[in-house]
C-alpha cells in the first residue's frame, strides 16, 4: 500500500462564490479507475465528524482513490453567509464539486459519500444527475422534518440549564440552532426532504450504514431496491461521531471506516 501524498486545499468552483476543498491524492502508481466525492454534514454535524471524515478521505487515498472533501456554500471555508444557505445550493455545490473531481482526475466513475444530511443531499443529487456509479450513505437523514425536531430537541437539552432564547421575530430572516444560523428557506426545505419519496435511483450501487439498529431498519433499503438499485445495509456498533461529546472529543469510528473503505473496493 503507497503512501499518499499531503492533502491539497484549494479553492473552486464559480469565481463569485467559490467552494474550498480538500483533494486526497494518491501515489502516482497505486491509483484506481475511481474517483471519491464526500459530502460532509452541516452545523455542528460538521465540526463534530471533520476528523473522521478527514481520516476516512486519507484511507481511501491509501488504498488508491483520488477523494475530494469540500465546504458547501455558506459553510466552513467556502464563500457565502450561512444565513443563506439553502437545499438548492448544496446541490448545485454537489454537481460543481463532481465536475471539479472529474477534471482533477481525468476520472469519470465517481463513489460517492456522504454523512447525514450530505448523505441526503448525495441521494438526491444523484437521483437527478443520473451519474454516480456507487454512494455511500452513512445514517443519512431519511426524513427533513424528523430531522428539525432532532435539532430542537438537542438544542433545549443544551439549552436546559442557561438562559433561554430570544423568541425568533417574524421580521427575523433566520434563527439559531446549536450556534448555526437557519434560515427560514432552508428550514422550509429541509422541512420538504423526504429520500422515501425519491423516484429515480440515487447510483447504480448503494451501501447504508446505520450506527445502531432502529425500528425502521430496512425501509430505506426496500424504498432504494424499487427504484432498481442494487443496495446493501450494514449496521455497525459505532458512536454517532456527528453529536457533541462531553468532553469536546472528536472520534474516529476506524472499524467503520474501514467497512467503507472495504465496501468502495469491492464495487470500485
Amino acid at each position: 500500500m503507497k503512501t499518499p501524498k499531503p492533502a491539497m486545499p484549494f479553492y473552486f468552483g464559480n469565481p463569485a462564490r467559490e467552494l474550498f476543498g480538500c483533494f486526497h491524492e494518491p501515489s502516482d502508481k497505486s491509483i484506481r479507475r475511481c474517483a471519491v466525492l464526500i459530502c460532509q454534514p452541516v452545523g455542528h454535524e460538521y465540526i463534530n465528524s471533520h476528523r473522521a471524515l478527514r481520516q476516512l478521505g486519507v484511507r481511501l487515498a491509501e488504498t488508491g482513490f483520488p477523494v475530494l472533501r469540500f465546504d458547501y456554500s455558506g459553510c466552513g471555508d467556502s464563500y457565502g453567509e450561512a444565513e443563506q444557505s439553502s437545499i438548492t445550493r448544496w446541490l448545485e455545490d454537489i454537481s460543481t464539486a463532481v465536475i471539479q473531481l472529474r477534471a482533477l482526475t481525468g476520472m469519470f466513475q465517481v463513489c460517492v459519500i456522504g454523512l447525514r444530511l450530505g448523505g441526503t443531499l448525495a441521494a438526491v443529487a444523484g437521483s437527478r444527475c443520473k451519474e454516480f456509479d456507487s454512494l455511500v450513505l452513512w445514517e443519512p437523514v431519511v426524513n427533513g422534518r424528523s430531522y428539525l425536531k432532532e435539532l430542537h430537541s438537542l438544542q433545549r437539552e443544551m439549552l436546559r440549564f442557561r438562559p433561554k432564547p430570544k423568541l425568533l421575530k417574524k421580521s427575523q430572516p433566520y434563527m439559531e440552532i446549536l450556534g448555526f444560523p437557519l434560515s427560514r428557506l432552508l428550514h422550509a426545505q429541509l422541512e420538504e426532504l423526504d429520500l422515501a419519496t425519491m423516484a429515480e435511483k440515487p447510483a447504480a450501487r448503494v451501501l447504508i450504514v446505520q450506527n445502531a439498529p432502529t425500528h425502521d431498519d430496512g425501509d430505506l433499503k426496500n424504498h432504494l431496491i424499487q427504484t432498481r438499485a442494487q443496495v446493501e445495509h450494514q449496521t455497525l456498533d459505532a458512536p454517532q461521531i456527528w453529536l457533541p461529546r462531553p468532553d469536546g472529543s472528536l472520534l474516529v469510528p476506524a472499524h467503520l471506516l474501514q467497512s467503507v473503505v472495504s465496501w468502495v473496493c469491492s464495487v470500485s
